[in-house]
Formats: C-alpha cells, sequence, structure tokens
C-alpha cells in the first residue's frame, strides 16, 4: 500500500482527456463473452514471447481472454459472438512455460505491476502512441451492404464504405466537398461511383468528382473536375481477416504509412481464428471498455446466476476462488501494447494459464491452455472509438476442446414450459415454413434470427455490461483525483486494469485522441433506454438483422391484413348463417381472424427483440439478474 499510495508527480491532466479515460458479445462484453477455461495448467516458456517481442512492430505477442463458460456459451447464436470449432493442427500441445519474474504477482498490489508506477512524462516522446496513425477495424465485412453507401465513424470522425469499381471497398470522409451533406445518404451508381443525392455529384474510388451535373458546359464540368476542391477526402482502407480496416488520416503519406503498417490482429502468434465476427456498439467509451475486458474476475458476479426467492447468488455457480497470479509481462509494454498473464478465479478454472496480447489500438488476442499446455479456448476481441462515449468491438471465438464451451447458465425448464412449447409447437413450425419459403432472402434471414430472436441470451450479458461500465464512466467523469485517486485496487486480480490504465497514460497520451475539431465534453450520463437499446447497438450495423426486421414488418402487415379480411368474412357469413341456420363457417372465419391476431402480435414482439431489451408489456425494465 505504500507502494501504491506515493505515486511520482503527474502532469495536470487534460480535461477532454479525463473524461475519456474513465470512459465492452457485448450485447456480450469482452470479459464475459470470452469463455472460462476449466483447467489446471502447467506454468510456459517464456521462449514464443521472448522471439514475438524482438518484431518491430509487435513487441509483445503472449495472449489471453477473460471470461466464463456461461458467458461464452451463451453468445454462440448470437450475432455478437461466434465460437468456432477447433482445426485440427500438427501440433497437439503448446508447452510455455512462464519466467518466474513474468506476471507471477502473488500478493503484490496491482500499482506496483510495469506500466502504473512510472508518471507519463518519464516515457520518450518516440514511445508515444499516435491515435490517427493506425488501423482500426470498421465492420465485418458480412455486416456490409454491398449496394449501398455504410456510415461509419472513427476517432469522431465521419466516414462513408461502399463496393468501388471492381468490387474493392473504399472510405471517404462523409461530406461532400460541394456544400458538405453526407454522402452516406447517396446511393452508388451503375458504374459503381458513389452519388451524392443532395446535386448528384459523383466520386469514383480515389474521392475524385467524376461528374457535376450542374456545370454549363463540359469544359466548365473538367475545369470544377480537375480542382483539388473537388475532391472527397479519402482514406487508405482494406479488408483483412474478414474485417474492414480504415486508416483515419488522409494524404500522401498516410497511403505510404499506412501500406506498410500491419493491422493489429497480424500480430496473433496463432493467425486468425476461423468463423465470422460479430460485433455491437456499446454505448460506452473506450477506456472503460477496454477495463471491462482486462477484469475477468468480474464474470463471477456481473455475470453470475442469482436465486430469485432471495436475490443471492446462487449454489449453481463455481465457487469463485482469489485470483493469484496477474501481471503485466516484464518488458513487453510500449507504444505498440503489452502483453498480460493470469490464472484462474473459480475452482474450475483454478489453476488455469492464460495470457492475452493488448495490441494498440484495438486488438486483444487471448489464449487458454490447459493443464497438459494444449490450446483449451482462444478470443479474438476488437474495439473502435467511434465517438466519445461509444466504441464498437468485434468478438470471435474458438473452443479446441469439447469442454471448452459449458453453456450460459440456462435458466431451469419447467412443466409449464414444456406444456407452452407443445402448444405452440404448430405455430412455432408455421413462422419456420414462412421465413424459409415466404421471404426475399432466406438466408440473410435466417442468420438475422439467429442474431436477434434467438440470439437474446448474448444481449442481456451485454446490458449487464453495459450498467456496471456506465456507472464507472459517469462516476469518473465527475472525479477530481483522476483513475489512480479513484479506483481503489488492492488484489492482484485488479493488475489488468492498472496495466491498461498505466498504458493510455504513459503510451497513449492519456486517453484516446480525437480528430480535428471533435471534443469530448458531452456529460457521459444515458438514460436506461438508451442503455438498453439494441438498434443503434447492433440491428443498424448488421444487414442479417435489417432484413429480418423488414421480413417481420411484412409479415406482421399480412397477418393484420388477413385478420381484417376474415373478420368480414367472419360478420357477413354470421348474417348469412343466420338465415340459413349455418354458423360454422362464421366461426371458422372468426377464429382464424383470431389466430392471425395472435400472429401479428408475435411478429411485433420479435420485431422487439430487434429493437430494445425493455419489454413490450409491463414495467419497462428487463430483468437482468
Amino acid at each position: 500500500h505504500e507502494v501504491r499510495h506515493q505515486q511520482p508527480p503527474r502532469a495536470p491532466e487534460d480535461r477532454s482527456s479525463a473524461r475519456e479515460m474513465p470512459a465492452t458479445l457485448l450485447a456480450a462484453s469482452a470479459a464475459a463473452a470470452a469463455a472460462a477455461v476449466v483447467s489446471n495448467a502447467k506454468p510456459r516458456t517464456s521462449c514464443a514471447r521472448t522471439a514475438i517481442s524482438n518484431r518491430k512492430r509487435h513487441p509483445t505477442n503472449a495472449v489471453s481472454a477473460g471470461r466464463e463458460e456461461r458467458a461464452a456459451g451463451a453468445c454462440l447464436s448470437a450475432g455478437v459472438l461466434r465460437v468456432s470449432p477447433t482445426r485440427r493442427t500438427a501440433t497437439a500441445a503448446v508447452a510455455r512455460p512462464t519466467t518466474a519474474a513474468a506476471a507471477s504477482s502473488t500478493s503484490a498490489p496491482p500499482a506496483v505491476q510495469e506500466g502504473t508506477a512510472e508518471a507519463p512524462s518519464k516515457v520518450p516522446v518516440a514511445d508515444q502512441f499516435e491515435w490517427a496513425k493506425a488501423w482500426y477495424p470498421m465492420s465485418p465485412m458480412q455486416f456490409l451492404e454491398p449496394d449501398e453507401p455504410n456510415p461509419m465513424k472513427v476517432l469522431g470522425r465521419s466516414v462513408v464504405a461502399w463496393k468501388a469499381e471492381g468490387g474493392v471497398w473504399k472510405v471517404v470522409e462523409d461530406s461532400c466537398p460541394h456544400r458538405m451533406a453526407p454522402l452516406s445518404l447517396g446511393f452508388v451508381g451503375p458504374e459503381r461511383q458513389l452519388v451524392c443525392r443532395y446535386h448528384g455529384w459523383e466520386f469514383d474510388g480515389d474521392g475524385k468528382a467524376s461528374c457535376i451535373p450542374m456545370s454549363t458546359d463540359a469544359k466548365a464540368e473538367a475545369t470544377a473536375r480537375e480542382s483539388p476542391r473537388s475532391c472527397a477526402t479519402s482514406f487508405p482502407a482494406k479488408e483483412e481477416g474478414g474485417v474492414l480496416w480504415v486508416w483515419p488520416t488522409a494524404g500522401a503519406d498516410a497511403w505510404l504509412q499506412a501500406s506498410a503498417t500491419p493491422v493489429a490482429t497480424a500480430a496473433a502468434e496463432f493467425g486468425d481464428l476461423p468463423g465470422e465476427w460479430g460485433m455491437v456498439e456499446l454505448p460506452v467509451g473506450y477506456a472503460p471498455a477496454l477495463e471491462n475486458q482486462f477484469d475477468p474476475a468480474h464474470a463471477e458476479w456481473l455475470h453470475a446466476q442469482y436465486d430469485d426467492s432471495d436475490g443471492q447468488r446462487s449454489a449453481a455457480n463455481a465457487e469463485y476462488q482469489p485470483m493469484t497470479r496477474f501481471g503485466v509481462v516484464p518488458g513487453s509494454m510500449g507504444a505498440a501494447g503489452f502483453t498480460v498473464e493470469h490464472g484462474g478465479y473459480n475452482r474450475g478454472n483454478a489453476d488455469i494459464s492464460a495470457e492475452r496480447l493488448f495490441t494498440a489500438p484495438c486488438s486483444s488476442r487471448s489464449e487458454y491452455m490447459d493443464k497438459d499446455g494444449k490450446r483449451y479456448l482462444s478470443a479474438a476481441i476488437l474495439y473502435t472509438p467511434t465517438e466519445p462515449g461509444r466504441c464498437l468491438m468485434f468478438t470471435k471465438f474458438q473452443a479446441h476442446q469439447r469442454t471448452a464451451v459449458q453453456g450460459a447458465g440456462k435458466r431451469r425448464v419447467t412443466t409449464g414450459d414444456r406444456v407452452r412449447s407443445l402448444l405452440t409447437a404448430p405455430a412455432d413450425a408455421a413462422f419456420e415454413w414462412y421465413m424459409q419459403y415466404m421471404v426475399e432472402d432466406p438466408e440473410l434471414v435466417q442468420v438475422g434470427l439467429s442474431h436477434g430472436v434467438y440470439g437474446t441470451a448474448a444481449y442481456t450479458l451485454g446490458d449487464q455490461d453495459i450498467q456496471a461500465m456506465h456507472g464507472v464512466e459517469v462516476a469518473m467523469e465527475t472525479s477530481e483525483k483522476g483513475w489512480r485517486g479513484s479506483y481503489y485496487l488492492p488484489t492482484p486480480s485488479d493488475a489488468g486494469v492498472a496495466g491498461f490504465r498505466g498504458w493510455m497514460d504513459r503510451h497513449a497520451g492519456g486517453g484516446v485522441q480525437w480528430a480535428k475539431g471533435v471534443t469530448d465534453d458531452a456529460s457521459k450520463v444515458k438514460p436506461l433506454e438508451q442503455r438498453l437499446e439494441r438498434f443503434d447497438r447492433h440491428t443498424r450495423h448488421c444487414r442479417h438483422c435489417k432484413e429480418t426486421l423488414a421480413e417481420l414488418g411484412v409479415l406482421e402487415e399480412r397477418c393484420v391484413t388477413f385478420s381484417n379480411a376474415m373478420l368480414l368474412a367472419g360478420l357477413v357469413l354470421g348474417l348469412g348463417g343466420a338465415v340459413l341456420g349455418q354458423e360454422a363457417p362464421a366461426v371458422v372465419s372468426l377464429c382464424l381472424a383470431g389466430l392471425a391476431v395472435n400472429a401479428a402480435e408475435a411478429a411485433r414482439d420479435m420485431q422487439n427483440e430487434f429493437l430494445t431489451s425493455k419489454p413490450r408489456r409491463g414495467v419497462p425494465i428487463p430483468k437482468l439478474w
């Protein structure tokens, strides 16, 4: 404690940066989603880490993820989290014992860990991370609309991506050079040019104006098109590892530097994980999102099961166990990131061995090993600060062993549930048939249903994380002490948070450096409704979910139309039946109308799953625990 409280003097904090500093399926959070490992592990050697540390761009490469079986299992079917089956490899075991010095803090408080005890002023300028000169992940490729402009934000700057000529994705500033109208309001022309909807200006993949419709003649148009002022600002962009990446600095030098710089995921020792990425945009800032990811122990409480009867932590949870191994690997911290190593945090994974490589500014790659040194679980998590108080989070997981994912603490199935399932089975079968054969794009819809209607458990985990992270962000916004004076971090389990904050202080200017003209001065307080919404969190980013939401709206409309028709038919048949003594047709018609009303209501319920976590009926607050 003496070491912790006797910190070196710090330079005055920049207020705008400080507000972001305090500031991630999820729909699921990184730490919550990286499944826990139920294993005993041997210490690992530092030979692989030493080899990676010699790389110029990425000096570290030992990684870990921090979460439990419950979180990963819940998200398997959701769009925000993917777990892929293990691919067979020639290497059955990866023996990687740790040196005694590396991350073996058994009792020292986190403040003595590397990167937290030294003041930022002691770090050379050359060892400072430059926020605007890095690749940022913007979207999984399968989420993008190939025939429409895709609006995005990075470091507070608005950009737009579209599939240009030759099928290459291009990114320009979301502002037309003519009158600064958003280009994302426009459309993609027949020759794959981006067309501004305001006045019809057209731009090629390099941002150069290719058509200015209101020009008086061809010569005047050619003159205007040749002016640099007619060009939309273009940014380096590329597709790699199933993700669209953007370099948020323009100019010739930026293109040269970007071409020579690998994306953050390239530092992963075991390469890309198979499967598709999930993505959400969290309504919290970059700093609290990353802190949550470096705090695996929070899952033992925030994501635990609780008894409905007394609200206490359920005995069904694994008994938690204090972490005794957690620390920054000596020599790993620099402008390019750092590595942490840690052990387990409950009785089931007490002897786990895990490493986590943070590659600035966005990548956390984790590897869990079982007691025999074999790969057990891998997690790749990416972050992009979009604007103050919001950030993107990408997730991908791979279970290497059958026991690596054990479910998400499912609710106990009652007799009433079984009876209800039998009663609704015909309606469920009819719905599945409709969504398979009566929609425009069944493949898109099936993925969308897995994200929204059938993936609500992942959203619940994300809601839990968001409530906690939002509280931290708001409290830190009003704190005058900074994180060192505000956080009390006395246990080894706090070392990940202290390590990340130390990296921010020493190597990243204390917080996200936003694009020119973007200020971090808005209040971080968000109403509960905004923290629980799902449309901006995921649906609007995902073409599968937008297509499914639209089809559910069509289904609702058809059900209402059919119900009205059956009611009218029932009225006519009832009048006729009263004369002829045949009431049966009218009764059947009215029953069909009632079934259609129920179907329309069910479609509304499913649409709600894509829009918010708030229930449609009763108290508008979901039960999160």
